[in-house]
This record gives structure tokens, C-alpha cells and sequence, in this order.
């Protein structure tokens, strides 16, 4: 892994294996890989893998836009939690347990279900609406929100975009979702 020093990584985000290196703070093995426990900017010391949370430097706004994994669906709600935030090497100094995204700010149009639009897992693209009693509330709506990156609800790989339908290329099941117009092209 080339220039890995300053690079912002995700929870889960693979960053090296432990052939190459050694997991160190902020970090966990899952096989022989070795990922980010938490969101922050991955170092490299004598061969040794960590991710620092320091350099947190601005707090949560409505207009932030955040990335966020999909944690829960209880209609006719979305709990989505914090990872990364978009720009850079913005931080935001407290993250939420969850952010609250409702059916009606998932898309323009009614929204019947949910989990017709979102599944627990996906990462998405949100815009912070409003902050209200220490709930955060996001929207997906417009082009640029909505799924980034989507997994099959069958066997969990992730789809791909194929003539306009989410397909597993495993198990060949399709499915719908609220997708951001660079599904699939962003690195997550």
C-alpha cells in the first residue's frame, strides 16, 4: 500500500493486511486484514497500522453533508449512523449515536416503505436538515444523496448498477434503492 500517511479511513475500511503490517490503535483483524475501527486519519510507524480520531475541528450543522451507514429501519424511520464526513480533512467534534432519516425526507414523492428504499447496511450520502433536542435529522433528497454503496439483501455482497437496477452478480437478486447519482463511483 503506497502513501498510506494522512489518508482518511471508515469504520471497517481495509487498510493493510498482516503480512504487511501490524494492527495497531483504532484498528482490528478481520482474516487476515486489517481494518479501521473508527472513523480518523490511518498512520503508518515501523510497519504498524493506526487510526487517530485527533484534529476534530468543527461540530455538526444543519447543511453538513455526511456519510452514514444504515444501522436500523423501523417504519417510518432510518436510523443511520456517522461515518466520515465529506471534505476532506473536516472532522466534526461529536458524533451522534444515530441520525434520524424520515420517509418523507428520502426522496421527492411519497415513500410507502422504507425498505424500499433503504437497507440496513447501505452507506449512504445525507444532508443534515435540522438539529433538533440533540436529534439530528437528515434528508437524502436530490440527486447528489442517497446510496453510495448497496448490499445484497440475500447473501450481502455488494450490487451493482446494471441498466438501471441495483443485481448481485452472486446470487443474481435485484433490488431497488434511493441511489445517489455516483452510486458505485465514490471510494468507500
Amino acid at each position: 500500500m503506497a502513501n498510506i500517511k494522512g489518508k482518511h479511513v471508515i469504520p471497517g475500511e481495509s487498510m493493510g493486511t498482516e503480512e504487511e503490517f501490524v494492527p495497531g490503535l483504532g484498528t482490528y483483524v478481520e482474516g487476515e486484514e486489517i481494518r479501521s475501527s473508527a472513523a480518523g486519519m490511518l498512520s503508518e510507524e515501523d510497519r504498524s497500522l493506526s487510526v487517530s480520531r485527533r484534529n476534530l475541528l468543527s461540530s455538526l450543522r444543519s447543511g453538513s453533508v455526511v456519510l452514514g451507514r444504515v444501522e436500523n429501519v423501523v417504519e417510518p424511520i432510518a436510523l443511520i449512523s456517522v461515518l466520515p464526513i465529506q471534505g476532506g480533512n473536516v472532522r466534526f467534534a461529536q458524533l451522534p449515536d444515530n441520525c434520524v432519516l424520515h420517509a418523507s425526507r428520502i426522496k421527492d414523492g411519497f415513500v410507502k416503505n422504507v425498505r424500499d428504499e433503504l437497507r440496513i447496511g447501505d452507506i449512504v450520502r445525507a444532508k443534515i436538515s435540522e438539529i433538533r433536542q440533540g436529534e439530528i435529522h437528515v434528508s437524502t433528497e436530490g440527486a447528489e444523496f442517497g446510496v453510495l454503496k448497496a448490499f445484497c439483501i440475500k447473501c450481502r455482497h455488494p450490487l451493482a448498477l446494471l441498466g438501471g437496477a441495483l443485481s448481485c452478480s452472486s446470487c443474481g437478486n435485484k433490488e431497488n434503492r434511493k441511489l445517489a447519482s455516483d452510486y458505485r463511483s465514490v471510494s468507500i
